[in-house]
């Protein structure tokens, strides 16, 4: 019995010895993204604002990209203040939903910065829809294509890129994609394909190093003053409050970062506890 325990002991410290204790000392550094460039959608306002900004500061390029240039500009200006080098970041302004302006973003991208480290498919809308409504079926091909279709383009123009380099795919999903809603039908139906494409893109892009996955934010407060219903989810959250597009930053950098070079396919749920109480909304 004391030669097997021995024995195991000295196969345990053979094991340890396999992994260098500069891997451990790594992790101090995971958040330094100097160097790395990220390509944020929908990053001049709300969610992908705070993204850019704190990647920014981590010492990233980033790109800014929306609809509307005056916002992207915005953005832009406050993102290149808090860069620690202040690096410019690019500016692109267009609509996801034209394959042009899509393929300009993403070679501007590699022009500018010579490539692509982090692709964050955040760009959303999210309007109330249901079955009986007049116009489903035009407002569902306009969810389905920003919310899902132009995903699936950009990663495609994406992946040789991302390839090169190990790169991160990080799609924004919702809590809507897990817990259903009565006025969600098109947009929760959206991020439920999101979720199902990052889990498939996982298994295909894993063999070309390159990681894919998910967010489901809860209520995020993005703009001033809080609504109503904003009000009341914080009642009903674990946590007390609604979330900030910070909370979803620190969540997008983390998987961005070293310390998830691991995790891949999965839904990393960010949303102060709410889905698990989720269901008094559709009493309202």
């Amino acid at each position: 019995m004391k030669l097997l325990i021995v024995l195991l002991c000295g196969l345990v410290c053979i094991v340890s010895a396999d992994y260098p204790i500069e891997d451990y000392k790594a992790v101090a550094k995971s958040r330094d993204f100097t160097g790395k460039v990220i390509l944020v959608t929908g990053s001049s306002s709300g969610i992908g604002e705070g993204i850019v900004k704190l990647f920014s500061i981590l010492g990233a390029n980033v790109v800014v990209t929306g609809r509307k240039a005056q916002d992207v500009q915005r953005v832009a200006k406050e993102v290149q203040e808090l860069s620690p080098l202040k690096l410019k970041p690019l500016e692109v302004v267009g609509d996801l939903t034209k394959t042009s302006d899509l393929n300009n973003l993403i070679d501007s991208t590699i022009k500018t910065f010579g490539r692509l480290d982090v692709l964050v498919n955040n760009a959303g809308i999210y309007p109330q829809t249901n079955i009986t409504q007049t116009d489903i079926l035009s407002v569902w091909d306009q969810i389905f294509a920003l919310n899902l279709r132009a995903v699936v383009e950009l990663v495609h123009r994406s992946v040789p890129h991302l390839e090169k380099i190990n790169g991160t795919i990080i799609d924004i999903s919702s809590i809507g994609a897990i817990a259903p809603f009565k006025v969600n039908l098109a947009y929760a139906s959206a991020k439920a394909g999101m979720d199902m494409l990052s889990r498939i893109l996982a298994l295909e892009l894993g063999p070309k190093n390159i990681r894919v996955n998910t967010i489901n934010p809860g209520s995020i407060h993005v703009r001033d003053p809080l609504t109503p219903l904003e009000l009341l989810v914080a009642k009903y959250t674990p946590l007390g409050r609604n979330g900030q597009p910070l909370d979803i930053a620190r969540a997008v950098a983390f998987l961005a970062s070293t310390d998830s070079d691991f995790i891949t396919g999965a839904n990393l749920v960010v949303d102060g506890g709410v889905v698990y109480v989720a269901g008094f909304w559709n009493t309202m």
